[in-house]
């Protein structure tokens, strides 16, 4: 009988601990996150294709493999992604690379939340993107918000930016 009653309660514990786990990732869900906008200081107009091409290091078609991990810079989180180069534009690397972009989820006070800055949405997996691109001695490479990358929604918009891109290159 006392078996019973300790097997009885450890279930009970048991169900608890896997109810309050479950509870609380669906809290954390990255639906639900409260996002936070802010105001990124940029150097300069990048507005200006010129500017924004003479910037950076890098620029390539990339597809994004997965998100690899985040990493915490002046107390705000960083998102890294795992990115496939499919074509080079300026620069020459090759294969998967690593790439920072700032923003990302976070826990404050019991909440959750996406730090996104000027409105610049988080890389998605298995999305195609034009991407521009400084290196950094960290081992990954590090993109602006806003302007660091453009979603490819088909082959014609890639073509098109390409084409946009090695224009720009060509009037420098």
């Amino acid at each position: 009988m006392k078996k019973r009653a300790i097997i009885f309660v450890l279930i009970l514990v048991g169900g608890g601990i896997f109810s309050l786990k479950y509870y609380t990732s669906l809290l954390d869900s990255k639906d639900s996150a409260v996002i936070v906008n802010k105001h990124y200081s940029f150097k300069d107009d990048y507005q200006d294709k010129q500017k924004l091409v003479q910037a950076v290091d890098h620029i390539f078609i990339g597809e994004v493999i997965r998100e690899v991990g985040n990493e915490e810079y002046t107390g705000k989180p960083n998102t890294q992604y795992l990115v496939r180069i499919t074509q080079n534009i300026k620069g020459a690397i090759l294969g998967d690379i690593t790439v920072n972009q700032e923003g990302g989820y976070y826990k404050e006070k019991g909440k959750f939340y996406l730090l996104s800055y000027e409105k610049s949405p988080l890389l998605k997996k298995d999305q195609m993107f034009l991407f521009f691109l400084t290196a950094t001695n960290k081992g990954y490479f590090e993109m602006m918000p806003k302007y660091g990358s453009i979603l490819l929604d088909n082959e014609d918009e890639k073509l098109t930016q390409i084409d946009a891109i090695r224009k720009v290159m060509m009037d420098n």
